[in-house]
């Protein structure tokens, strides 16, 4: 049998060692005492020391030996660099580990270490455990940085974050700490980047220096990320130009071009470059020139650009009306397009030989307009948003882009202006207003407007400046106003949608945050408090730039449904008895079964309960053009498995669904009886829709629905009433118009 052995021998049995100075060495000589050639390995142990792979405080050479004859020897020289333990001072046992893997043996000696104080500067090391960090504007984000003391001695370490500017740290931008010998400290600074406007989307490099009184300075870079957020606003002063632009009534051949100016407002932090192309209609019956060709929008910044659309005009005839679009493009798409992406424009080229010569004709014309005006006045001058009739159905009320709010009164086929007397000068955003009929001028687009229920003789109006006006009718003082205080993103929030509940004590409100606020007041003839409590479904839901574009609650008053892009709708719980008035649970219906490429340009536009009903006949409709019809007591709820996700998916399956447009499907209403549906949308269609007990779309009658009006813009607004056993519906329309309809 062979006979493997190893003997070693160590060139001393204490060693003494100062950090600082030159390594300390010893020499390790190991024998093959074996019959075979065999190579040796060296690795030297301290008494207590962390294995740390990184941490290198001793040197071999070689670091492994050649195989050798027997009887050979094999010399290792052991250099210590550092002390075993960091900031460790005495004396500690070094266990020398010999081993051969031909021999499958081991020898292992013993040393003494013996550590002596250094007098040198203390070493620091400052790690960030994460180097990256993403954060929004008005966030916050931790940054947490570890400091270690690799020295022998106790130091105070101060902490200095620098690169950033100073005013987005929460707090001191410098930390002191005390550190042990070998010992380690963490703390956390907090960086809140300020508005949108003072934090361009960007990547920040910043540093952390650590520095004390007795040692070198340490540092380690990170960076923080400033996510992008906001949008581009994109609107026109005029959307119609005449040429000529003045002086119609003489001749003037000269004039061909018409000038738009469009108005950029950047609320994002990206810089941007805007591209305006044109498209539409008519756009190849013009020839068009920008100014700038392409313009820069700083931070904050609005910018202009001036379109110039140039066209040939008739000699006689009453000229003719080109549209076409305007489409911005951006420079960094990261936040989508424009809000909106196009504006629609016109353009009117008028006759070169003037009306005056086609008297006849005028007059003609002159006669059938006073009539037409006589019996249909338009009131409004810009697109009608919100109409509605009050509780009994004695008047309706209209709300529009002109900053006006309009009362009319019921006649036998139409609607005419309210017999009321404005007291104040009647312009309104910059345009003077007919005084017939004027409720209130709001200085401020009016996106909704509701009939308070049981007093009928108020009306709340939601603006485009997140504002909610409370006005007495008729008289159109304005008694009340309400703004979330507490949210400072609430000026310039503009409000969708509103909705009572029947015994007018709550009022809901939704915004283009995302957001939902509740209003309460202690009884029908209190104020509405001040304070409001809300939910914002934009975060809870996780999606980037949800609105939150319809409301709609249920006969008792205990599911509020909220629908807005991204195609779906929320459920909300709400219980008016709890003694804080809050939202019991979130549950998400998507609908993107019906369309996988749903995303944010996919909108539910209308929500619609049928009324007084218990089984919570839900109708909705979208983008897509379709209707769809859901009973909300049979949807399934599918709980979040995770414990941190406040949201729910519903699983409902509709009970009927159809295509009623190629466009989008605004507005809908539902008449008392839940037998007909309205629907009025991008086509300028008004289309009453006749359903079976069950709510499904009678194909038995008008499967394709009965269309009562057509306008050559959007609808975006209907209301139905049954009125002395006659069913009326008032719609308000992108053309200014506000109509009144029967059904026969």
């Amino acid at each position: 049998m062979d006979k493997n052995v190893i003997s070693a021998s160590c060139s001393t049995q204490n060693l003494t060692f100062r950090p600082g100075d030159p390594p300390a060495a010893f020499e390790v000589i190991v024998n093959n005492d074996s019959d075979r050639f065999a190579n040796f390995q060296l690795e030297v142990l301290a008494a207590g020391e962390n294995r740390n792979p990184a941490y290198r405080w001793y040197r071999l050479e070689p670091e492994v030996a050649a195989a050798k004859p027997p009887g050979s020897s094999t010399v290792f020289q052991v250099f210590i660099l550092n002390t075993p333990i960091p900031g460790f001072v005495g004396t500690i046992n070094l266990t020398i580990n010999i081993f051969s893997p031909q021999l499958a043996q081991q020898r292992r000696l013993v040393l003494r270490l013996k550590i002596e104080r250094d007098n040198s500067p203390t070493h620091l090391s400052v790690e960030l455990p994460v180097r990256e960090f993403q954060v929004y504007p008005r966030n916050t984000v931790d940054i947490p940085v570890r400091v270690r003391n690799l020295g022998q001695q106790p130091t105070d370490v101060v902490l200095r974050f620098t690169g950033v500017d100073p005013s987005w740290l929460l707090g001191s931008a410098e930390r002191r700490l005390a550190v042990e010998p070998g010992g380690q400290a963490e703390v956390t600074f907090q960086c809140q980047p300020p508005s949108v406007v003072q934090a361009p989307s960007q990547n920040y490099l910043f540093a952390i220096e650590a520095v004390s009184n007795n040692s070198y300075p340490a540092k380690a870079e990170g960076s923080v990320e400033v996510l992008p957020v906001g949008f581009i606003e994109f609107t026109t002063k005029e959307k119609q130009q005449k040429i000529p632009s003045k002086n119609a009534w003489l001749p003037d051949w000269k004039s061909d071009t018409g000038s738009f100016e469009l108005l950029f407002k950047n609320t994002s932090n990206l810089q941007q470059q805007i591209d305006v192309q044109v498209q539409g209609r008519d756009w190849r019956k013009c020839t068009f020139k920008k100014s700038p060709e392409t313009a820069n929008l700083n931070l904050g910044e609005t910018t202009k650009v001036i379109l110039d659309a140039k066209t040939k005009r008739p000699w006689i005839g009453i000229g003719k009306t080109l549209q076409f679009e305007a489409k911005s493009e951006l420079s960094d798409q990261r936040l989508g397009s424009t809000d909106p992406a196009t504006q629609t424009l016109e353009l009117q080229a008028l006759p070169i030989i003037p009306l005056w010569l086609q008297l006849a004709a005028i007059a003609l014309l002159a006669l059938l307009l006073a009539w037409l005006l006589q019996t249909e006045p338009i009131m409004h001058t810009r697109s009608v948003n919100s109409v509605g009739f009050s509780g009994i159905g004695l008047s309706v009320v209209s709300g529009s882009d002109d900053c006006t709010l309009r009362l009319w009164s019921i006649g036998d086929k139409n609607l005419e202006p309210e017999r009321i007397k404005y007291d104040g000068q009647s312009v309104a955003c910059g345009r003077q207003q007919n005084s017939r009929g004027l409720l209130a001028i709001t200085n401020n687009p009016v996106r909704v407007s509701r009939f308070m229920p049981l007093e009928n003789n108020r009306v709340a109006v939601g603006l485009d400046n997140g504002v909610i006006e409370l006005r007495d009718v008729p008289s159109g003082r304005k008694i009340g106003e309400l703004q979330d205080r507490q949210d400072p993103n609430a000026i310039g929030d503009r409000v969708f949608d509103l909705v009572f509940t029947s015994n007018s004590l709550y009022l809901f409100s939704s915004y283009g945050s995302g957001k939902v606020r509740v209003w309460s007041r202690l009884s029908p003839n209190r104020d509405f408090l001040p304070e409001a409590t809300s939910v914002d479904v934009q975060r809870e839901l996780k999606l980037s730039g949800f609105e939150a574009r319809a409301l709609a609650l249920s006969s008792d008053a205990k599911t509020l449904v909220v629908a807005g892009n991204y195609k779906r709708f929320v459920l909300l719980q709400w219980d008016a008895t709890q003694s804080k008035k809050q939202f019991q649970s979130l549950s998400e219906q998507k609908l993107e079964k019906f369309d996988e490429r749903v995303g944010r340009q996919d909108y539910v536009w209308a929500l619609a309960f049928v009324p007084n009903s218990p089984e919570k006949i839900l109708a909705t409709s979208d983008s897509a053009g379709f209707i769809t019809i859901w009973n909300l007591n049979q949807c399934q709820t599918i709980k979040n498995s995770n414990p941190q996700e406040q949201v729910n998916e519903l699983n409902c399956s509709p009970i009927d669904r159809w295509s009623a447009s190629k466009t989008s499907v605004r507005t809908l209403a539902f008449s008392e009886d839940g037998r007909l549906l309205v629907s009025g949308g991008d086509d300028g269609r008004v289309i009453v829709w006749d359903l079976t007990a069950e709510h499904k779309l009678d194909k038995t009658k008008a499967a394709e629905g009965t269309k009562i009006y057509e306008s050559p813009k959007k609808i975006n607004s209907i209301d139905l009433k049954e009125i002395n056993q006659q069913k009326l519906i008032v719609s308000g329309s992108e053309d200014s118009q506000v109509k009144l309809h029967s059904i026969k």
